[in-house]
């Protein structure tokens, strides 16, 4: 019985503890967890883990983009990518 009111309590402890952490820095904190997520389904090596930590998430989904191209894009890609200019559309709304 006292084994689950302690089970309870860290369970309440961590559930405000991830939330004030979760508040401090919502950007660090989706990076790390959506890195955590790719541990658990790819085999990650402590090096690359070591290498690009809560950037994983991001490192692999490049590479898996990257893996998408045919021949020749990516090269092409990084040639041009610091003259590249992207800017997002503003959209209106009408009321």
């Amino acid at each position: 019985m006292e084994t689950e009111k302690k089970t309870e309590d860290l369970n309440k402890y961590m559930a405000y503890y991830m939330r004030k952490k979760y508040k401090e820095n919502p950007q660090q904190h989706r990076r790390y967890k959506n890195s955590l997520n790719i541990k658990k389904k790819y085999v990650i090596s402590p090096e690359t883990w070591d290498k690009y930590g809560e950037n994983l998430y991001a490192v692999v989904s490049l590479k898996e983009l990257i893996d998408d191209l045919p021949d020749g894009y990516f090269e092409k890609f990084l040639m041009e990518y610091k003259s590249m200019n992207f800017r997002k559309k503003e959209i209106v709304k009408e009321v």
